[in-house]
């Protein structure tokens, strides 16, 4: 397939580039410093752009048969970066016939609030990352209400752990049993099969062990 990958520097689209490449896909990446992805392979394009820029996400969305987007931001002062690009996305994706997205959010946006347990839900997200959550809720509602073949996929809190192709997938939102953290090779391994696989369309499982 040939796949679009967004937020492609970042520790989750690394682990997609890497992992779509080794099972031979051809791979664009976008990212504003595409040097930094240090990745050299016959099968990997890098385009130079921003997500927020609708002319270099149109030239990298033309052509390809599926996106997966692991956008994310460090900025924690108010802004719409996340969903301004997952505008910019969703629109290209459309005029270009585009139709498969999977999009990385988070539990503990929409109906899976408070799944990561109350200290996150009443301390670390209010106080924290009140701001990239409430734009990660408009980025989720923009793909929801989009006519792609949309995946959102909520994974726990991420860390550099190792794949093991061993998580859970698409437990209810009430379950609390789950474990709060997951490895972003797994969060890879899960959003590569979403590209081809329908269990879960127009759905958004959560992803954790």
């Amino acid at each position: 397939m040939r796949l679009l990958i967004i937020g492609s520097t970042g520790g989750t689209g690394r682990e997609l580039i890497d992992q779509a490449l080794e099972q031979r896909h051809e791979v664009t990446a976008l990212a504003r410093n595409p040097e930094r992805l240090e990745i050299k392979h016959h099968n990997l394009h890098t385009m130079k752009g921003d997500v927020t820029d609708p002319h270099a996400v149109e030239q990298a969305v033309a052509g390809q048969d599926a996106v997966l987007c692991a956008l994310g931001t460090r900025v924690i002062r108010k802004n719409t970066i996340q969903s301004d690009g997952t505008r910019n996305i969703i629109h290209s994706m459309q005029q270009n016939g585009v139709p498969r997205l999977v999009l990385e959010s988070s539990l503990d946006v929409g109906d899976s609030r408070g799944q990561l347990g109350f200290f996150f839900a009443n301390i670390i997200r209010p106080t924290f990352l009140r701001n990239i959550f409430a734009d990660k809720e408009l980025q989720e509602k923009l793909v929801r209400e989009s006519s792609l073949e949309w995946i959102i996929v909520r994974p726990a809190m991420l860390n550099d752990g190792p794949r093991t192709g061993k998580y859970r997938a698409g437990f209810a939102t009430d379950d609390h049993s789950i474990k709060r953290k997951i490895s972003r090779a797994d969060v890879a391994d899960f959003m590569l099969k979403q590209a081809t696989d329908n269990t879960y369309l127009r759905k958004t499982p959560g992803l954790s062990y």
